[in-house]
């Protein structure tokens, strides 16, 4: 029967993203041996060979290329068949948001509770990276989030509020520095492919300023982990981060912060999802009121 091969045609799918059945077994979660036994499998039932295995990866065959608009159809039709269940589940089943880590740990906490109140439903939160929910709301797996990078990927972005960075250090420094007075101090960053690293890298350079002429003695993966590193170390050392993760220091006088003199290191936040829902579009209205 056609239904016990079900899970070999999405195995196939994935293979074809991926290129690579070992891509496609770190996707899955199972082991490659797996994924060629599914793959086999399904070339049984079919009485055709699907791929033809190269050194850098995969292709299809031709038997395989002509199957791949069946296998399609059947991903277009699962994806149907999600949407049918979802609004099959009872109403009342939590909102999931997602947020980036900064927007989820500083920014939205406040904002959790008015939502909750106006939906009148549980709202679940998800804090992971930009890219990932984004990846998330494209493939349904997340209602909505809050994210500070945009994509062309044919989702909806609605502008949130405007995040401001701010320099920042565990002693006294001038209110306000020249770009080029970056460089006199040790500095902390986030890892490179942070999406706040990428805003500061791309906004330096447009002012002519090379970012690898900055003192980098160590780096950090999350704006808490930042701030405290900040706090705790023994000498003077700077970094960048979002103005409401240190507010609270601030006012103790346990961090200062200062701006760079004619660059607004602003950023824009987002709410972006897929397809409006009731429930989105009342969290817009509130948004926007």
């Amino acid at each position: 029967m056609l239904i016990k091969h079900l899970d070999k045609i999405y195995t196939f799918l994935v293979i074809v993203k991926e290129e690579s059945f070992s891509n496609a077994s770190k996707v899955l979660g199972i082991s490659q041996p797996a994924v060629t036994q599914q793959i086999r499998i399904l070339e049984d039932f079919l009485g055709a060979s699907l791929f033809e295995r190269r050194k850098k990866g995969v292709v299809l065959t031709k038997e395989g290329r002509n199957f791949l608009p069946i296998a399609e159809r059947f991903r277009d039709f699962l994806n149907e068949f999600e949407k049918d269940i979802k609004k099959f589940k009872k109403v009342d089943a939590p909102v999931l948001i997602g947020a980036s880590p900064t927007i989820g740990n500083y920014n939205l906490p406040e904002c959790i509770k008015y939502y909750k109140s106006l939906l009148n439903k549980d709202i679940n939160l998800i804090i992971k990276s930009n890219d990932e929910l984004l990846e998330d709301v494209k493939n349904s797996s997340l209602d909505l989030a809050f994210v500070t990078k945009k994509k062309n990927n044919g989702l909806n972005y609605v502008e949130w509020i405007e995040d401001e960075l701010v320099v920042f250090s565990n002693k006294p420094i001038p209110a306000v520095l020249e770009l080029d007075e970056l460089q006199n101090y040790k500095l902390i960053c986030r890892e490179p492919n942070s999406s706040t690293r990428e805003f500061i890298k791309k906004t330096f350079e447009k002012h002519n300023f090379n970012c690898e002429n900055l003192n980098i003695v160590s780096i950090v993966h999350n704006s808490t982990a930042l701030k405290f590193t900040i706090m705790n170390s023994p000498e003077q050392v700077i970094s960048i981060i979002s103005k409401i993760v240190i507010k609270d220091e601030l006012k103790q006088k346990k961090l200062f912060a200062a701006k760079i003199r004619g660059i607004p290191l602003k950023r824009k936040a987002y709410l972006v999802y897929k397809e409006k829902t009731k429930d989105i579009e009342m969290i817009l209205k509130f948004i926007n009121s």
